[in-house]
């Protein structure tokens, strides 16, 4: 039986109760008012008008403050309600554009088709009147700043048509015109999405961009796949420019998914039930081989056909993403007015409830002024004798069973299937002592303790006791924490290993400190024993074995029992290196092991672990200052 606990010996303190005579005289002086260069006791005539005054004042601070809020609430409303409006104007006016953009895409597309394969002249014509039905509808006073007139733009239109042949050497500068057009179109448009990226909707904006571009870049490479199948290979300057637009798109594309989680998703389902989706792949990297092959409509009508649903699936998410924005806007301006709508209750109520509070506050005064001595007193009593009791009490219990006891005023034992024990002592500690004076003892194992007392407050552990050079340690207890536990105690024996060999000894700094470290695994009973002086306790072999580990061990070793290496296995990660079978005193020939180290670095800079120590105050320096604040 190890009846050990976290309480060092309590030296003997001078009583720091507060007398009747100190807590008056403590009332009496923190119950003056400091009023500008004055003070004035609430006590008297004049400092009860005045705390009064101060009283039916104070109210009204809120109040103007609420009001400044709900104007500043208004405003913020009306901004925000300006920048949706703006915002569903710009993307309305946006959407003749991009309807126009997509027109032009398929006639590129139908164009290309038409020059690279034996595509009929007559569906080609019929896709022109598309287009320009289309340009009738374009409302184009709204964009002076991007197109002169709809005369001069169907005029260009109609001279690149007239121009179209199926010639090899102009079929690529051909199709430009329409890449030129677009990239104009698509400029323009990126600008107005710029400037109307103010509000909540920035990141569905810059997907809606991305989305127009990547689909515009996947039509050009359409494009140049169609020239490779039905021509049967691609220049050195058409395979670099199928290489950009195709690399744009897909870049495009990944952003839009980056800033739009649910075209992420679509488009994730889209690759697992489109069956040509991973035919139109092979198709894409057999364009990225260039290999010269025999000219083929057929896998190039094919090629369209898969390129052409792919491109209605990105115009599907160009589509959701602008109801996602419309659907945005649409709550933002809801969520603005119901804010507004709040504001204007919340003033109404307090304005109403405003002279019932200053009543009540009037006459809630006059009762604290009464009994204000009195309270300050009490108060200042109770602080003090409660801030007292808990910084013991803590010191010398575990903080769970601390909360258990004040709740249920007692703590029954308790049993603990597997907890791991730590011991250490000093080595040669008794020659150290013989040397050295005993306030150099002090002070030295002062230091040594606060510095393992700050490097196991990382671990998931709990000091029990230190008695002397002896120091120990349980993880496990008093909260359970699954099988952690010997890996908790194992990474701190290592951490506090390190930290031993760079301490140096006050008063004989040429001199090493070295440490011996027992560890062990098993069940034990823990549970408070006392009344008066109330401790900790730990029951069971366990805890003995734990100390034959450590009066068995070496000077700067980590010395663990079978129990222990077979857990740190289950944990995996840490050295071990057997020390083979020895004789052990009361326990027989046992199989012990050496801890050599752990996997990864995790060691503290011990730097930083000394200068902590000498900031932090120890328990005695806590009190003295608790009970000096609580006075």
């Amino acid at each position: 039986m190890f009846p050990l606990t976290n309480a060092e010996p309590e030296p003997k303190t001078p009583s720091c109760q507060p007398t009747a005579a100190d807590c008056t005289t403590e009332a009496s002086t923190a119950g003056v008012l400091k009023v500008g260069c004055l003070r004035v006791d609430p006590s008297s005539k004049t400092g009860k008008r005045i705390y009064l005054l101060q009283m039916i004042i104070f109210p009204f601070i809120p109040i103007a403050a609420l009001i400044v809020q709900n104007l500043c609430t208004m405003v913020s409303v009306a901004l925000a309600t300006r920048d949706a409006t703006a915002i569903n104007e710009q993307i309305e006016l946006a959407d003749e554009v991009v309807e126009l953009l997509t027109t032009l895409q398929l006639e590129r597309g139908q164009v290309a088709y038409y020059i690279f394969t034996d595509g009929n002249r007559t569906n080609l014509n019929s896709v022109f009147n598309q287009t320009n039905e289309k340009l009738t509808t374009i409302s184009w006073q709204n964009w002076k700043y991007i197109f002169k007139d709809d005369q001069e733009f169907q005029r260009h239109l109609d001279q690149f048509r007239q121009n179209i042949s199926r010639s090899d050497e102009s079929a690529i500068q051909e199709m430009n015109w329409y890449n030129v057009a677009n990239k104009y179109i698509l400029d323009k448009l990126s600008e107005i999405i710029r400037e109307t990226s103010v509000s909540g909707v920035w990141r569905l904006l810059i997907a809606y961009k991305n989305i127009i571009c990547a689909v515009e870049n996947f039509s050009i490479a359409t494009v140049y796949g169609l020239y490779y199948f039905g021509r049967g290979n691609l220049g050195t300057e058409s395979f670099s420019m199928f290489v950009r637009y195709d690399s744009l798109a897909q870049n495009y594309f990944t952003a839009t998914q980056h800033f739009s989680l649910v075209i992420y998703e679509e488009y994730q389902r889209f690759q697992l039930t489109f069956p040509p989706f991973e035919n139109m792949t092979l198709r894409q990297l057999e364009i990225y081989t260039n290999r010269p092959r025999s000219p083929d409509f057929h896998i190039a009508d094919e090629y369209y056909s898969t390129m052409s649903l792919f491109l209605v699936e990105l115009k599907r998410y160009q589509q959701k993403i602008h109801y996602l924005i419309r659907e945005k806007m649409y709550q933002n301006i809801n969520d603005a007015r119901y804010q507004q709508c709040v504001a204007i209750i919340i003033l109404v109520m307090v304005l109403s409830i405003s002279p019932l509070i200053i009543i009540l506050v009037i006459n809630a005064t006059k009762t604290i002024q009464t009994f204000a001595g009195t309270l300050i007193t009490r108060s200042l009593e109770l602080k003090h004798e409660k801030r007292k009791s808990d910084q013991l009490l803590f010191q010398m219990l575990p903080p769970p069973v601390v909360r258990q006891l004040k709740q249920h005023g007692q703590v029954p034992a308790e049993s603990f299937e597997s907890v791991t024990i730590y011991f250490s002592d000093i080595v040669g500690f008794t020659q150290l002592s013989a040397v050295s004076s005993p306030m150099q003892i002090v002070t030295m194992l002062n230091t040594l303790y606060r510095l393992f007392d700050f490097i196991i407050q990382k671990y998931d552990v709990y000091k029990v006791e230190t008695i002397g050079d002896a120091y120990m340690v349980v993880s496990g207890l008093p909260q359970r924490n699954d099988n952690r536990h010997s890996g908790e105690i194992a990474t701190m024996s290592l951490d506090l290993l390190h930290g031993v060999h760079h301490f140096v000894i006050p008063h004989q700094p040429a001199e090493k400190l070295q440490i011996r470290i027992g560890i062990n695994t098993g069940p034990c009973v823990a549970g408070v024993v006392g009344t008066t002086m109330p401790r900790y306790c730990l029951f069971g072999d366990t805890i003995n074995t734990a100390s034959r580990m450590e009066s068995t061990g070496e000077a700067m070793h980590i010395h663990i029992s079978q129990k222990t290496k077979d857990s740190l296995d289950l944990v995996g990660g840490y050295h071990m290196q057997c020390r083979g079978p020895m004789e052990v005193k009361g326990k027989g020939v046992m199989k012990t092991y050496w801890l050599l180290g752990k996997e990864g670095s995790f060691l503290s800079s011990c730097e930083e672990d000394f200068l902590h120590i000498q900031k932090t105050q120890d328990f005695l320096q806590i009190i003295s200052g608790t009970q000096t604040k609580g006075i």
